[in-house]
């Protein structure tokens, strides 16, 4: 019995535990490109906008990916439509969605949590010196611009803090 009890509950904290990881770091077999891929990390758990991001690498361009989810009217993304993200001492940095996106369901979801709400995956482009201030200054605040207008959230310390150690598993 107590063997039983050691190894759930080995299980459940092996799984609550929530730590940034290079998720992806290879040589595709058929480009011979270097692709990494961080672990998603939560920006904002509250409404009006849930939010996540990861960052890719694929050889030298780096590809910061957010998912959104947030109300329940369809609703689109423009390509070139900006993601403002809002540092600690107040300079905005703005990086560029690069293809169209519709909301559909579970877009904006990391696993099952929000599979059943409106959300959007969104690739962006991001410059290096972007990517620079990303991972030395804490995001406050996020606001994305859609056909419906607009959202935004508000950014927690805790939140902020892993994902600049999210930014920095890529160099």
């Amino acid at each position: 019995m107590n063997k039983i009890l050691y190894i759930l509950s080995m299980f459940l904290i092996s799984n609550l535990t929530f730590g940034q990881k290079l998720k992806k770091n290879e040589i595709d077999e058929f480009t011979k490109s270097h692709i990494q891929t961080t672990s998603w990390e939560t920006l904002s758990k509250k409404h009006p906008l849930f939010s996540y991001a990861r960052l890719r690498k694929i050889d030298s361009v780096y590809i910061f990916d957010v998912k959104l989810m947030g109300g329940n009217k369809v609703f689109s993304v423009d390509k070139g439509e900006n993601l403002y993200i809002k540092l600690d001492d107040d300079e905005i940095i703005k990086i560029y969605n690069t293809e169209y996106e519709l909301s559909n369901y579970g877009e904006g979801a990391v696993g099952i949590l929000g599979s059943q709400s409106l959300g959007v995956y969104l690739k962006c482009s991001i410059r290096k010196e972007q990517l620079k201030k990303l991972r030395e200054k804490k995001i406050i605040k996020i606001r994305l611009y859609s056909s419906n207008g607009y959202r935004e959230a508000d950014v927690k310390s805790k939140h902020a803090k892993k994902f600049i150690k999210m930014m920095n598993l890529i160099k």
